[in-house]
């Protein structure tokens, strides 16, 4: 979409795994509370237990094709802080520097293997906890037993030197500085408010600043010794495994590990008392004004029966509360005000209203009066009957369902949210069963008197939420309750529910399209067979009387469908059309059946998929043998009698108008910053915006029907029907061709630049760099250079962060253009503001001496990942029509598609070095860098 619209939310809680909001993930997600002497787990896993504590979960996949994963919770996270400190964090770093089997560190032991952090070792901490994953490819570096030995390393074997603590200190510093924003800042004051009087208060997961500095490699060792046992830890494991082997490898070595009592963890849940806490907050920077009136109360323990009734009947009160709440706006001159229902621990529920007013008396006023509402007359019993319904029919769906349909990475991720949240995981249909049961008991008068509970907790807090522009203050007790007062004695019942009709579905009579014959036949220039060759399978070349040509691999499928991809030769960077109307004008004749077609008529039949890009349409569709001819009917036909919606051009246009409006504002994103610099001014202005008022729904249909008709290539990967010249006769070369576009790549200017912004409150620096070396396009060639990016990469990642600790990640890319014929480099990073000339300087220093460290670096991990990437990417069928298409392109033959399989023999060290040497360092680059604003006073 060329334009969309941004929803925020003002009353924010942390992301927990044991939370759901919708009623697919309540009903579907196959976890219920309930005792686990009672129940079993779902069939399939294996839950157990060692001496010393440590619970494991595994799950065999039995795919001989599924590589597996390993996933350690470790209940510790910075509510575990005797002080806030961020040292639960810092033990997630320092686990990953020397251990006990790798004094080398245990990044220097992923290097041998080709394994990557983030990749294919990753790690989160979190408030309540932590966990550490590894994930592996089929016959990775290390089996199922060496990767327990890796991960109880990572558990009980880190070292915590000083001289480690002294680089990953600085690390630690870069990423609180990378992600210290004013998003951040206001969420972390929202949660002091709502969780006040607990541990969770002032207690970020990364620290501050100061924490960072202040803490030392004992405190961290400490923290670790405490809560890094067995029993204060659960395993996860998923994929093709034996099982037999999984629990022979972790009694070799998790269950050695001393049997150390589990750490006592009482304040994990917020402490309640009757209390009203009245608080307001704001940031300089912050925007947004709010009233939050809060309920903080107790739940039942997650492995009671109880426990799972009431989130079933609070599953339905969050659905009318919300619905209901919207209706009742009427009664505020629409005013917004809502009600949210949140569980930030598995202990706790909260119960909050939220007043977007900018008038907090009033906005406190009008929450006051939607409670007294709420609980004077309650919810409706209509409307509950029919989310009953609803609910009801996707369980006995579930009942007449087989086995469970998640992949191995599914079982991973719902048996971890399960473990978290201490509840057990049932197969779907025992589920089924055990909601539907629980669903008959649910009642309006239950839920009627579960709101009264909630609205009606002892525990309550009130904030005020100030834009940083304006004084802040804070209302007293007494204020509040004189506002409370101020509520009519005689309210109106609430906006009732209006049942929707339920109109039975019209059956629609079948769509008949135009037959073949109906259709003006064309002309088959010439017929090309080009036979197998190599990793190549046959391929028939059609060239079209109207210039359009069609290429078809002869490879079926594992389905027998048919994959298809159209491709103009321009896209919306062309010298005839602005890009912006370009876009605009194909988007919305894509959203509009062509004429003589109604809406529901049109989704009846096959569909397109269309990409609109600067150097070309693309439009593809995936369909069964037997809908190939109905598809290219409806492309044609979208071609030849397509239209633009009159409403949807009408609402279309004023989205434009307020689009340019916007954009002669004055703009100081970093993103515009650099593109001017990189760009000429004629380059980036669009002269649509000096006649928008003026635009005209033929004039943009115009601009269509001149990017559609463009002559075009047709790409097919499937197995070829026996009247495939009938239908390229009929249905596609009789098409009226116009090549009327020329494409205009945009182009950075030559030339080196460096500019310097005072942007940031904080204090960072950002370095941001775009370049561009010219390099002729091949397949091959940009196969080479996107391995050359990656090996950069690690290159410069190992500089930057490992060695020099300046930085905590690199983004960076390398990309051979097929439009533009250039190698395209793009690189930022987020560093102290007294470091960043020292790593700009090594950040060059790299570029330019990459040729020769390309002469020795050993490249066998690395031809080994792609071989393994390679080959899974070769079974997509998507890989395929792609491979083609850039074949075709470069060659027109299929030499491409021949050595497909070996693409990854064509990196070597020299080959990498060649290419290296022509494109590094760069003669064209943009280099931005940004300081903080301080710096200027």
């Amino acid at each position: 979409m060329l334009f969309c619209r941004f929803l925020k939310a003002t009353f924010i809680f942390p992301k927990r795994f044991f939370v759901f909001s919708c009623l697919s993930l309540l009903l579907l997600s196959g976890c219920v509370s309930v005792p686990e002497q009672s129940k079993p787990w779902a069939d399939g896993v294996t839950v157990g237990k060692l001496d010393n504590g440590l619970t494991y979960y595994l799950y065999d996949s039995e795919e001989q094709t599924d590589p597996f994963n390993i996933r350690l919770i470790v209940n510790a996270g910075s509510v575990d802080e005797a002080t806030p400190s961020g040292v639960a964090h810092m033990v997630e770093h320092m686990v990953f520097r020397t251990t006990k089997s790798h004094p080398e560190s245990l990044h220097q032991y992923f290097n041998t293997l080709g394994w990557s952090t983030g990749k294919h070792v990753n790690a989160v901490t979190r408030e309540s906890l932590t966990q550490f994953m590894i994930r592996t490819r089929v016959n990775d570096a290390l089996d199922l037993s060496q990767s327990l030995a890796l991960m109880a390393d990572i558990a009980f074997g880190a070292q915590f030197k000083e001289q480690d603590w002294q680089k990953e200190q600085s690390i630690i510093l870069e990423e609180w500085r990378r992600g210290e924003n004013v998003a951040k800042r206001v969420s972390r004051l929202k949660k002091e408010q709502v969780r006040h009087g607990s541990r969770y208060v002032s207690r970020p997961a990364i620290g501050t600043r100061e924490s960072i500095l202040a803490t030392t490699a004992a405190d961290i060792a400490q923290f670790y010794k405490t809560f890094y046992v067995p029993s204060n830890m659960s395993l996860v494991i998923s994929g093709n495994i034996d099982k037999k082997q999984a629990i022979e490898a972790l009694n070799k070595y998790f269950a050695p590990q001393n049997n150390t009592p589990k750490p006592n963890r009482d304040y994990v849940e917020l402490p309640l008392k009757k209390q009203f806490h009245i608080g307001s907050i704001q940031d300089p920077q912050g925007s947004s004004t709010a009233t939050v009136l809060g309920f903080r109360s107790k739940l039942a323990e997650p492995s009671s029966l109880a426990a799972e009734e009431d989130r079933l009947v609070r599953y339905f009160l969050r659905k009318m509360i919300r619905d209901q709440v919207i209706r009742d706006r009427k009664f505020y001159d629409q005013r917004k005000v809502s009600l949210h229902l949140k569980q930030p621990t598995n202990k706790r529920i909260i119960a909050a209203f939220v007043s977007r007013s900018k008038n907090h008396h009033q906005g406190l006023k009008d929450i006051w009066t939607e409670r007294r509402r709420l609980l004077s007359y309650g919810l409706d019993e209509l409307e509950l009957q029919e989310h009953k319904e609803k609910a009801r029919a996707i369980l006995q769906r579930q009942l007449g369902k087989g086995e469970d349909s998640r992949d191995y990475n599914g079982w991973e991720d719902k048996i971890t949210n399960v473990v978290t949240s201490n509840k057990i995981l049932l197969n779907s249909r025992d589920k089924a069963r055990f909601q539907l049961d629980l669903l008959n008991k649910i009642t309006i008068e239950r839920l009627n008197i579960r709101l009264k509970e909630l609205l009606n907790a002892g525990d309550q807090f009130l904030y005020l939420q100030f834009p940083g522009d304006v004084e802040k203050y804070q209302l007293s007790l007494t204020q509040v309750k004189a506002i409370q007062a101020l509520t009519a004695k005689d309210l109106a019942p609430p906006v009732a529910y209006t049942a929707p009709k339920k109109e039975q579905e019209p059956v629609l009579p079948p769509v008949n399209l135009p037959d073949m014959n109906e259709f003006a036949a064309g002309h088959i220039i010439s017929k090309q067979q080009i036979t197998a060759s190599g990793d190549a399978p046959a391929i028939t070349v059609w060239q079209l009387d109207n210039n359009d040509k069609v290429v078809w691999l002869n490879k079926p499928t594992a389905n027998n469908q048919l994959y298809i991809n159209i491709t103009t030769a321009a896209g919306y960077d062309n010298q005839q059309q602005s890009p912006s109307l370009s876009q605009l004008s194909v988007q919305l004749w894509q959203q509009t059946p062509p004429k003589g077609f109604t809406e529901q008529q049109w989704q009846q039949l096959p569909k397109w998929s269309w990409v609109y890009k600067a150097d070309q349409l693309s439009i593809g569709a995936v369909v069964e043998e037997h809908e190939f001819t109905d598809l290219l009917k409806t492309y044609r036909l979208h071609i030849e009698q397509g239209q633009l919606d009159s409403q949807g051009f009408a609402d279309t246009k004023q989205e434009l108008i307020k689009f340019y409006d916007k954009q002669a504002k004055p703009n100081t994103s970093l993103k515009k910053i650099i593109s001017q610099a990189r760009f000429s001014a004629d380059d980036l202005a669009d002269t649509a915006s000096d006649n928008i008022e003026g635009l005209t729904k033929a004039s943009l249909e115009s601009i269509a029907k001149d990017v559609l008709l463009q002559p075009v290539t047709i790409y097919i990967l499937g197995k070829q029907p026996a009247n495939s010249d009938e239908l390229l006769t009929h249905l596609l070369a009789s098409i009226k061709r116009t090549p009327a576009l020329t494409s205009k790549p945009v182009i950075q200017q030559s030339g080196i630049k460096q500019l310097e912004v005072n942007y940031y409150n904080e204090p960072k620096s950002k370095v941001m760099r775009e370049g561009f070396t010219s390099f002729t396009w091949t397949p091959e060639n940009a196969f080479l250079v996107a391995t050359l990016s990656e090996v950069t990469r690690q290159q410069l990642k190992q500089r930057l962060r490992y060695e020099l600790s300046g930085i905590y990640n690199i983004d960076f890319s390398m990309k051979l253009d097929q439009f533009t014929n250039q190698v395209q480099l793009s690189l930022s990073f987020i560093c102290a503001p007294n470091r960043r000339e020292e790593l700009i300087a090594a950040t060059d220093n790299v570029l330019a001496t990459m040729p020769e460290i390309l002469k020795t670096l050993d490249l066998i991990k690395l031809k080994q990942n792609l071989v393994y990437a390679e080959k899974q990417r070769l079974k997509q069928p998507s890989t395929w029509l792609k491979r083609l298409e850039l074949s075709m392109q470069s060659y027109d033959d299929a030499r491409y598609l021949a050595h497909i399989n070996s693409l990854p023999s064509l990196v070597t060290n020299m080959s990498l070095l060649s290419i290296a040497g022509q494109i590094l360092p760069l003669q064209n680059q943009v280099t931005l860098v940004t300081k903080p604003i301080e710096e200027t006073k």
